[in-house]
């Protein structure tokens, strides 16, 4: 669904890490050329490449990368947040050549012209200084789970990628405790870990066993166990 009304695109644009380094003018004026585009849960972002090639800034929800190798064989997947996913066309197009991406969440984004884009950060290095460090970010990520798949053992991948993205996108309870973050399902870290169900489902018991998870199925949380048996692993 795409909307255009200006203040709603001020809105979501100031959500951003990087609108802040900008005048209140220019945002109004970038935003008067800009639309907000939202994605339930589970939809495929389509983004078509024209003449009027559109960068896209994530402003709420998080998005999962599928990468491919040009055999259409799956070699990663990872998840970036509001923060990472900008600019589409500038950063992950560049880096990445055969992926999909799904909406894990309920998304929102604010989508311009590449050209209205180039002329916000023309000449400004402070911006370019920024992109450039979400770009390390972005790649960094990748090659993080990568790593993680590279774990013989199925259980220490579940492991891995629990505590990866659970210190990513999970927030820190009053017992300064990682909450595992609720879209985080089972079968979706199974494929994330490239093992199966049954393996997530047996590494949780086990972990809750040895007091390393805790909480209701929703609601788990990584304990301080969790946190010095696993530290150093990543």
């Amino acid at each position: 669904m795409q909307q255009n009304n200006l203040s709603l695109i001020l809105c979501e644009l100031k959500k951003k890490e990087l609108f802040p380094l900008f005048e209140e003018a220019r945002v109004h004026s970038i935003a008067r050329r800009s639309v907000v585009l939202r994605y339930k849960r589970g939809e495929r972002l389509m983004f078509s490449s024209n003449k009027k090639q559109r960068v896209f800034f994530l402003t709420q929800g998080i998005i999962n990368i599928n990468v491919y190798s040009c055999n259409g064989e799956a070699v990663g997947s990872f998840f970036l947040g509001k923060n990472e996913f900008l600019p589409f066309s500038m950063i992950l197009k560049n880096t990445l050549k055969n992926f999909n991406m799904v909406a894990c969440t309920d998304i929102t984004i604010v989508a311009m012209t590449k050209n209205t884009f180039e002329e916000l950060v023309h000449n400004n290095s402070a911006i370019e200084h920024f992109l450039d460090n979400k770009k390390s970010n972005i790649v960094a990520d990748f090659l993080k789970c990568n790593m993680i798949n590279s774990y013989v053992q199925p259980q220490m991948r579940v492991i891995l990628m629990l505590q990866h993205m659970s210190e990513k996108f999970g927030v820190v309870d009053e017992s300064f405790e990682y909450v595992v973050p609720r879209w985080l399902t089972q079968t979706k870290l199974a494929r994330l870990a490239g093992t199966t169900r049954e393996t997530v489902g047996k590494t949780y018991r086990m972990l809750r066993k040895e007091n390393s998870l805790a909480g209701t199925v929703g609601k788990e949380r990584l304990t301080y166990s969790f946190s010095s048996k696993y530290k150093d692993y990543l």
